[in-house]
């Protein structure tokens, strides 16, 4: 195999599928990314944990055909330090399991692993599909996928509730503290006849498919399908294949108060940088912030034994009675950073009763944060 590569698109190609290698490695194979020619003028990437797959592709100059995989860790390190602007050659020697790589007077020797060992990462998406909104699912993952449980990847409670059908799409998660949720009305586009579709889809992947392709689908749909345990997202450069979660996903909208009779308006700017500020304060155990509100002002106030304490206080929008609540601030500023509105709604029945933060004008997102007790 050989080919040439400007050194910009193999840099971000392998910085993207890099992503998806095993950290922890069982097979020496999961730690390589799989490099292997299309046409003469494209080379597709592939890297897979076995739980987790990506794949990019790249225009290259493809001299001769072929496939081989490469240490994702050590290539990424090599091309990071080679010039910007140049072109990269690459010469693989199959039967002693080598690749040359020159640019100008750089020359690296790397052994090879054969291509042939690689897991197949399945295209799923060729029998059958649906499209939605890039911008909406995005939005969707960005406002929900952070309030997953990271303690346990396993656990439904480390995925995110995703379900598409005629009426749009709804993503919701929770760690049993918290719950995020987000609908969205999206049109049907290009779906086929599987119109009601649900799974639970690890955080991790979503996360991962949210760092990839916040900048690149913009307005594009991207196009998903489910086959056999597992979800495959396609957008104009990649290709991303993760395992689903098995098993029943909590009721969550039951956890969500049809009513709430206590409600304060704030800047969400403004309250994010209060809570940032008091947080100095807060014990880093259980990071608890005290909130007070009384006539159109709020209170917040943190503490630690043998360190200090700290006050801030920030004018809301508020005409209701006395009331002292505390949080864990880090939930708080979670949900309040992916709002969307400049001002924000608070609403909450009590001390220790569910309290919900959403944008003062925006009806498709919420998260609920359950209270702390404090003495």
């Amino acid at each position: 195999m050989k080919f040439a590569v400007q050194r910009e698109d193999i840099h971000q190609a392998v910085a993207a599928v890099q992503r998806a290698t095993a950290t922890r490695v069982i097979q020496p194979i999961l730690s390589n990314i799989l490099i292997e020619s299309v046409d003469p003028e494209t080379l597709k990437l592939s890297a897979t944990d076995l739980d987790f797959g990506i794949q990019t592709t790249i225009s290259a100059k493809v001299l001769e055909e072929g496939r081989t995989t490469l240490s994702a860790k050590k290539l990424a390190e090599i091309i990071s330090k080679l010039p910007t602007g140049r072109e990269i050659e690459f010469e693989i020697e199959e039967a002693v399991q080598t690749a040359r790589i020159q640019c100008g007077t750089a020359l690296f020797d790397m052994r090879t692993l054969p291509a042939d060992e690689f897991p197949l990462i399945k295209q799923i998406d060729e029998q059958g599909y649906l499209e939605v909104d890039g911008k909406a699912f995005i939005r969707a993952i960005n406002q929900t996928a952070f309030a997953a449980a990271s303690y346990d990847a396993n656990n439904v409670l480390g995925g995110v509730f995703f379900q598409l059908n005629e009426n749009g799409l709804e993503m919701a998660a929770t760690d049993g503290s918290r719950l995020a949720r987000r609908i969205e009305t999206v049109s049907e586009g290009g779906m086929t006849p599987q119109m009601n579709v649900s799974a639970i889809i690890p955080a991790k992947a979503l996360q991962e498919f949210l760092k990839l392709c916040s900048s690149d689908i913009s307005a594009q749909p991207v196009r998903l399908a489910i086959q056999e345990g597992q979800i495959a997202f396609r957008t104009p450069r990649f290709y991303v294949l993760s395992r689903l979660l098995d098993g029943q996903y909590p009721k969550y909208n039951q956890l969500i108060p049809a009513e709430n009779k206590i409600v304060a308006f704030a800047n969400k700017k403004a309250f994010i940088d209060s809570l940032e500020r008091t947080a100095v304060m807060a014990n880093e155990r259980t990071h608890i912030v005290k909130l007070s509100l009384d006539k159109n002002n709020m209170s917040l106030a943190a503490q630690t034994p043998d360190v200090g304490d700290s006050k801030d206080t920030l004018e809301v929008l508020y005409d209701g009675d006395a009331l002292n609540i505390a949080f864990n601030y880090k939930y708080v500023i979670d949900a309040l950073k992916v709002i969307e509105s400049d001002d924000v709604r608070m609403e909450t029945n009590g001390p220790l009763s569910p309290t919900i933060f959403r944008g003062k004008e925006e009806n498709g997102y919420l998260c609920l944060v359950m209270p702390v007790q404090v003495k």
